[in-house]
């Protein structure tokens, strides 16, 4: 700890008494000094440091106090050390001009400690709002993992094990040469889609994974579904490898990603949305483009949640996000993230940590749905 630190915690450990009282003193010593000096020395500038210290440990109030004791004991060393006036007026006003000087320096102390106390209040404020936007993030992503497992262990099973008994009475059916042997098949069929859907619905809860691909396979699926269960075209293009080893940063680009898509589709009625990832001269970029009808000025400056939480992303990836319109209609939005000090050149080059190229990789048979 300085010594600044421990003279400033010293001060905070008193009362408001003591604080008034270490005031007076040190002000009477300030006029013991200034009397000593005499004229030839001038010690106004130090009267200031009592009326300081009372602003900002005290209140305004007892520091208007102490400005005026300030003056007394000026006006009582001027006396004092023999300063003569050809009038008795000059020397009032001289106290006058040293009142009016201390008291300004009262009311520049007090608007300082307002200033910064709001800073700090400002900056109290941000670190629980990004607290909190972390603990909602953080609450999100376990809620969506807990439901993906739910899904694939619970229903997806279900659903398996009922499509495999109406297998089974589609072929007992078949074999008793039943007119609804048909309709038996038909549904085990319909089962088998659901199972199905409700898998990719489970994987994209929980959906980067480092050892099928990384980034690029979980967004490439992530559009692949998109155009399967919604009406909206979907396509993702990679412009160059991009291998990126922290699986946490996927994430977030995973989830920009998958909230510029259902804002695209939901609020921007997009017929068409690409899914773009390059990796370029040390930054990776993220766009997603579409063809909507865009978001207007309010709509972009609304604090909604989904915006917000990009927004947040953007910055734990210590990068940026913009929104901008697309030519000729539609939405474009990109966030653009540089590489951290901790990462090799196979970050953007598009070697795994063990050496294989992510072309080599692609090869590799995906694990079944």
């Amino acid at each position: 700890m300085s010594r600044l630190e421990f003279i400033i915690k010293y001060w905070r450990r008193q009362s408001l008494t003591w604080h008034f009282i270490q005031a007076l003193a040190l002000t009477a010593v300030i006029g013991l000094i200034d009397y000593f000096t005499g004229n030839e020395v001038n010690v106004d500038p130090f009267y200031s440091i009592p009326i300081l210290l009372m602003v900002w440990f005290g209140n305004k109030n007892l520091a208007v106090v102490i400005s005026v004791c300030c003056a007394l004991a000026w006006w009582w060393a001027n006396a004092a050390g023999g300063h003569s006036y050809s009038s008795e007026w000059l020397r009032v006003w001289d106290v006058i001009v040293r009142l009016m000087f201390f008291s300004l320096v009262v009311f520049a102390g007090v608007i300082f400690k307002q200033q910064r106390d709001s800073i700090g209040d400002r900056v109290e404020l941000l670190e629980r709002s990004q607290q909190l936007e972390r603990e909602i993030i953080s609450i999100s992503e376990r809620e969506q993992q807990r439901i993906g497992r739910d899904l694939h262990d619970g229903v997806c099973q279900y659903l398996a094990a009922i499509s495999f008994t109406a297998a089974m009475l589609n072929r007992d059916l078949e074999r008793e040469s039943s007119s609804r042997a048909a309709k038996a098949g038909e549904i085990a069929s319909l089962l088998q889609d659901a199972a199905k859907r409700t898998r990719d619905l489970a994987r994209g809860l929980s959906p980067v994974d480092r050892d099928e691909g990384g980034l690029e396979s979980a967004l490439n699926e992530l559009a692949s579904i998109t155009s399967k269960l919604a009406i909206t075209s979907c396509s993702f293009i990679s412009v160059g490898p991009v291998q990126i080893l922290d699986n946490a940063r996927s994430v977030h680009l995973y989830r920009i990603a998958q909230e510029a898509l259902n804002n695209a589709i939901k609020h921007g009625h997009a017929q068409a949305v690409v899914i773009a990832l390059e990796a370029c001269d040390g930054t990776l970029s993220l766009r997603v483009s579409d063809d909507g009808i865009g978001l207007d000025s309010s709509c972009s400056e609304r604090k909604g949640m989904g915006l917000n939480i990009m927004r947040y992303r953007a910055r734990m990836l210590a990068g940026t996000l913009e929104i901008q319109p697309n030519s000729p209609a539609g939405t474009v939005v990109t966030c653009t993230i540089g590489r951290t000090s901790g990462e090799r050149d196979g970050f953007w080059a598009g070697i795994t940590p063990n050496g294989e190229s992510i072309a080599q990789r692609s090869q590799r048979p995906q694990r079944g749905s």
